[in-house]
């Protein structure tokens, strides 16, 4: 699915939020979701317990978290992460952007 770059730019703006960061400068929702697996790979690696905090905080759901840590590498783990935390994001910008265009 395509975004628009106000939709993709509002969730680089979350991004950069959560992950007390402003590296996510991506263009491109697939550019988006390799720097968020990069993100999430540093934390698995190195702080599990703010990842986790940063999950709670984007409101993830848990037990897809759950069926996501069972995989079977790092990589991979990383990978679906950010693909559920760039769902909910965009899901976020895209409700926030319906409900401001209505007024």
């Amino acid at each position: 699915m395509d975004y628009s770059s106000a939709i993709l730019a509002g969730t680089r703006s979350l991004l950069n939020k959560h992950f007390s960061t402003t590296d996510f400068e991506a263009s491109t929702l697939d550019d988006l979701q390799r720097q968020t697996a990069r993100a999430v790979s540093y934390l698995l690696r190195h702080n599990l317990s703010r990842l986790l905090q940063i999950l709670y905080r984007i409101d993830v759901d848990e037990q897809k978290v759950r069926m996501v840590m069972a995989c079977q590498t790092t990589d991979e783990v990383a990978d679906n992460m950010a693909h559920l935390i760039i769902k909910r994001e965009l899901q976020k910008v895209q409700t926030r952007f319906m409900y401001n265009r209505q007024n």
